[in-house]
């Protein structure tokens, strides 16, 4: 398992450090504008730790690509479009650290593994949620669209393709580490990320709009003001 994704793969002991750092960086920023206020409500707290642990069950069930990268669902977009970026990394970081215990990981690559698959995906959902706040129409639909099926398909890919490139950079830059056909696979995977997030933001938006505490009901008209 040499290169098998980032929970298994021997990195240098820079990278070990490096990563986290910046890893620990990050949470340490999303915990300084207490993310947590958001959840002062018994239920909002349920959803945000039923996420964690569907997120978890996403991440279990991976595909490995001969020698190289894994895939899988990230999750990442639908707790940003729930929680805002704060309760996402954290979020995220507790599925990396299930993902290690559950597949009894080592911890060398845990950190470089949360910032790639999850707090990479997670700054651009957060960036796709900005822009389509401020150039899309302001309807139920245009949010679906916008935040549930291009956003996590975005994310999603580029997550994909940085794990690929961060590869090849442990590699000394060989091209061997590419498995074939993995543009097919990104684009699966891309599609299916879309089609999950996209159904989850669509039926939440309608019947449970109180859970999408990032935007004001009244911009996307989900459901009147929220209780």
């Amino acid at each position: 398992m040499k290169h098998m994704g980032f929970l298994y793969t021997p990195l240098p002991l820079w990278v070990i450090v490096g990563a986290w750092i910046a890893a620990g960086g990050l949470l340490a920023l999303a915990l300084w504008n207490n993310p947590f206020k958001r959840l002062q409500d018994a239920t909002l707290q349920h959803v945000w730790l039923a996420i964690i642990v569907a997120v978890s069950v996403l991440w279990a069930s991976n595909a490995w690509l001969e020698d190289g990268t894994v895939l899988h669902l990230l999750g990442a977009t639908l707790v940003v479009t729930l929680f805002d970026w704060g309760l996402a990394l954290v979020a995220m970081a507790v599925v990396v650290v299930l993902a290690a215990v559950v597949f009894d990981a080592p911890w060398d690559g845990v950190a470089l593994t949360f910032l790639v698959f999850g707090a990479f995906p997670v700054a651009i959902s957060a960036l796709m949620q900005r822009a389509c706040t401020a150039w899309l129409p302001r309807n139920l639909f245009m949010f679906i669209v916008g935040q549930g099926f291009v956003s996590p398909a975005i994310a999603v890919s580029a997550a994909a393709y940085l794990a690929l490139g961060t590869h090849v950079a442990l590699n000394s830059g060989s091209m061997l580490t590419v498995p074939a056909g993995y543009a097919f696979s990104v684009f699966l995977l891309a599609s299916g990320e879309a089609w999950f997030t996209g159904m989850a933001t669509a039926l939440i938006a309608v019947y449970r709009p109180a859970w999408v505490t990032t935007y004001d009901v009244r911009r996307y008209r989900l459901g009147g003001p929220r209780t």
